[in-house]
């Protein structure tokens, strides 16, 4: 099944190791961690990713989640501290 993003999510392997790093070990903000994991399960650099109905139920966001942190991702030019990290007000 073809991904349904329209924005795909590539991480290096560096990027990858970081986000796994940060949802695994220290103390980090909750949001920041979940905002990690989408981008862990959106990645299609290991393989296509699963439906975003699934990844969904799996991390326990909604499909508006999925969709503003793969845009955000985007918007950043794939830099991921930017795309987890809060936006400047």
């Amino acid at each position: 099944m073809a991904s349904q993003l329209k924005r795909p999510v590539t991480l290096s392997a560096r990027d990858r190791e970081e986000l796994l790093r940060l949802t695994t070990t220290g103390v980090h903000s909750a949001s920041s961690i979940r905002r990690a994991r989408v981008l862990l399960a959106l990645d299609t650099s290991v393989g296509e990713p699963d439906p975003k109905e699934v990844i969904a139920d799996r991390l326990e966001v909604s499909g508006e989640m999925l969709r503003l942190v793969a845009r955000r991702f985007a918007e950043t030019g794939g830099d991921v501290l930017a795309t987890i990290g809060r936006k400047k007000r």
